[in-house]
């Protein structure tokens, strides 16, 4: 799970081969909290998780989560492609 920003104790992951769209997981540094943000288009967008996933996230850490995907979306998406690319 590369690691492609980390800002205190927040950490913005992509998992390689991972299912379209190009997606990131902004997790917590003790992985309590996690969601996953779309960042194919224009503007970063909060997925919801598969019924089988068991992501926990509160609304105060996905609005952090967007605001930190849309400060870097650029830088994101250009790494999260290397991973997608790969598959």
């Amino acid at each position: 799970m590369p690691t492609l920003f980390q800002t205190g104790d927040i950490r913005i992951l992509v998992y390689p081969g991972d299912h379209p769209p190009i997606h990131v997981h902004v997790v917590t540094k003790d992985r309590s909290l996690e969601v996953k943000i779309d960042i194919s288009g224009a503007e970063p967008v909060e997925m919801r998780p598969a019924k089988d996933e068991r992501i926990k996230t509160t609304a105060k850490h996905t609005k952090r989560a967007l605001k930190l995907c849309s400060d870097n979306l650029e830088m994101l998406r250009e790494g999260a492609e290397k991973y997608y690319a790969a598959q």
